[in-house]
């Protein structure tokens, strides 16, 4: 986010949409819109899109492809000579992935009042730097001649997105429509124990702060395997001093829990204070534990989902309910408007790696559909 990489994806954006006559407007921390206008110019808009940034391993698609998918989509729109009443905008949300900044969702917080933007221009990247300061920056910053957004008030919005996982292509269907994002809880906890040679100490006495963390890891793991669509995932961990010949002092390891069921997230939550509690005891370590983010599950609305079902059936395309394991800057915006998602196949269900891919007609589908899928919520939403 608001890197020189992530400036020309926004300048390219705004190009698209001049070309297009389309009326772009920025925000403080660098979300960006682009507008077709409806027969009544007030109306609040209908917004279509994702995310720009991706993690660092990431692939082309995750976030990307909705962001062309919904300037895609306005521009069949614009082809087929469809006025719709509202105002339909193509957005590209700022920091979704907390890559650089600390903070998922990041722009789509701001803009649905979730997150202050005050308080999020002033968070810091691991150099120091914070984001008022990077978006005020040449390489990065906020792009020059676009006016400011003047409210975020909307009237529902529709993202587009990769599955990024395999159930679309194991059961041989095309499009998903999401039923719920699930709850999402990250922390970060920290052990730390007795350092010592690794060759003089007896096992007996060690207090090994990578010990324990394994004990806690495969506890919680044990649980989420235990548990109906729970996922569990420690995908960072700090080990301290680092030598091969050295018990460790000091670890410290990231949890990042999910589920479509806020009552699992619970019970993963509530195995890792536990296992926590038996290590500090058993092994005689100290132990903290951080919460970083907390989002409970988000369910789609239904008459969003609705009008994305018919969506799919009048251009003949089979759909399937599914969940999001994955969050989106959909869970933010749900909290100010009506929501809904559109998911397309993943091939082999992968996603966060650069070999990430979706067929070029499932693409093409997921578009179709994301530009019939407004035209309906903009009916169902009336004048």
């Amino acid at each position: 986010m608001a890197t020189p990489e992530e400036r020309a994806a926004r300048e390219h954006f705004a190009s698209w949409a001049r070309a297009n006559k389309y009326t772009l407007s920025q925000d403080r921390v660098g979300n960006l819109f682009a507008r077709r206008d409806g027969k009544r110019k007030d109306a609040a808009p209908i917004l279509a899109g994702s995310h720009l940034d991706t993690v660092k391993t990431g692939g082309a698609y995750d976030g990307a492809y909705g962001v062309v998918g919904a300037m895609c989509a306005l521009e069949l729109l614009d082809a087929r000579n469809i006025t719709t009443e509202h105002p339909i905008e193509a957005t590209a949300w700022a920091g979704e992935e907390g890559s650089r900044f600390p903070l998922g969702c990041l722009g789509s917080a701001v803009f649905a009042g979730l997150t202050p933007a005050d308080a999020a221009l002033a968070l810091a990247d691991e150099a120091g730097t914070t984001l008022r300061d990077a978006l005020a920056s040449e390489a990065g910053g906020l792009l020059r001649d676009v006016p400011q957004r003047a409210n975020n008030t909307i009237a529902g919005y529709v993202e587009l997105h990769v599955e990024q996982g395999p159930i679309l292509e194991r059961a041989g269907v095309r499009l998903g429509i999401v039923t719920a994002i699930a709850s999402q809880r990250r922390f970060r906890v920290t052990l730390d124990g007795g350092s010592g040679h690794a060759g003089t100490v007896p096992m007996a006495i060690r207090s090994d702060s990578l010990g324990g963390a394994a004990e806690i890891i495969l506890a919680i793991e044990s649980t989420a395997r235990a548990l109906d669509e729970a996922v569990v995932t420690v995908g960072r961990m700090t080990v301290e001093p680092g030598s091969t010949n050295v018990i460790p002092s000091r670890v410290t390891f990231s949890v990042d829990m999910r589920s479509p069921n806020d009552a699992h997230v619970d019970a993963i939550e509530q195995t890792l204070r536990d296992a926590i509690a038996r290590a500090k005891t058993i092994r005689g370590v100290r132990a903290s534990i951080e919460a970083l983010e907390g989002r409970t599950a988000t369910p789609m609305t239904p008459h969003m989902r609705e009008a994305v079902r018919r969506a799919a059936n009048s251009i003949g395309a089979r759909s399937m309910d599914v969940p999001s394991g994955a969050g989106h800057d959909t869970m933010c915006i749900a909290a100010i408007a009506p929501v809904a998602m559109i998911f397309v196949p993943s091939i082999g269900g992968v996603s966060h790696v650069g070999v990430e891919k979706t067929s070029d007609t499932d693409l093409e589908l997921g578009v179709e559909t994301l530009a019939a899928a407004l035209v309906e919520v903009d009916r169902d939403l009336g004048a």
